[in-house]
């Protein structure tokens, strides 16, 4: 998959975060993002991310424009993102932040947590991890 961001800006009131960026990833590619503490690094991954809508430019996945009302629709279209600081509900669940943005839904649009828990099992057994699903975030050790 290539990503391009064509023209990026994001303004927050008078702060100007972005201006004009262009980035082109390509399949494959490991790129590192540096520079200074507010010079619009994590604005620009959280507008690829879907967490904000840019105010100007364009995403192009593998040449098509692509337009993320959220982190699901980025998801969605193939990017993840880790982000520098853990982005964790304190009073949420386990499996309510596993799925916080990505929510499994079933029958009449209700949210599946049974399909969730199993999610959380998965991955439980993928990493070798026994994280009870239900236990609330600030209550882990």
């Amino acid at each position: 998959m290539n990503v391009e961001l064509r023209g990026i800006s994001k303004r927050f009131g008078a702060v100007q975060a972005n201006r004009d960026i262009h980035l082109d990833i390509r399949a494959g590619e490991v790129l590192g993002l540096l520079g200074e503490n507010g010079a619009g690094k994590s604005t620009l991954m959280n507008v690829l991310s879907g967490l904000y809508r840019p105010d100007a430019g364009d995403i192009l996945i593998d040449g098509t424009p692509a337009i993320f009302d959220g982190p699901g629709d980025s998801i969605a279209a193939g990017i993840g993102m880790v982000h520098q600081h853990f982005m964790l509900v304190p009073v949420f669940s386990v499996v309510e932040n596993v799925i916080l943005g990505v929510e499994p839904t079933g029958t009449g649009d209700f949210l599946d947590l049974a399909t969730a828990r199993q999610q959380v099992a998965e991955i439980n057994a993928r990493y070798g991890m026994d994280v009870p699903p239900d236990v609330l975030i600030e209550d882990l050790p």
